[in-house]
C-alpha cells in the first residue's frame, strides 16, 4: 500500500480522525487478505473477493476494512468500485 500518497489522498476526503481510523482498517485488511492492497485493486475481480472475505470478518452493520479498501480502490483508480450486488450483476454471477 503506497501509506503516505494514500495519507494525502484522504486528508481531502475526511477529517484528521478519519484519516487514521481508515489506515488502519486498510493495514487490518491487507493483514486479513494477505495481500498488498495495490495488487488487490488493479483487478475487478480480486477487489470483489476481497470484499467478500472481509465481509465475513466485520459486524454486519459496520464494514470500515470494506470501506477502507473501497477508498484505496478510488485512490488508485480515480473511480469507484461498484456495490457487491451491482459488481455480480454486471458479471452474472449468482445470488443465493
Amino acid at each position: 500500500m503506497r501509506e503516505e500518497q494514500f495519507k494525502t489522498y484522504l486528508c481531502g476526503c475526511v477529517g484528521q480522525n478519519g484519516v487514521a481510523f481508515r489506515m488502519s482498517k486498510a493495514r487490518n485488511a491487507e493483514a486479513i487478505l494477505g495481500k498488498d492492497l495495490d495488487s488487490v485493486v488493479t483487478d475487478d475481480a480480486l477487489m470483489y473477493q476481497a470484499l467478500v472475505t472481509l465481509q465475513a470478518h466485520e459486524d454486519p452493520k459496520h464494514n470500515p476494512m470494506q470501506n477502507a479498501v473501497r477508498y484505496y480502490y478510488r485512490f488508485r483508480n480515480g473511480r469507484d468500485f461498484p456495490s457487491k450486488k451491482a459488481y455480480e450483476r454486471q458479471q452474472g454471477l449468482s445470488t443465493f
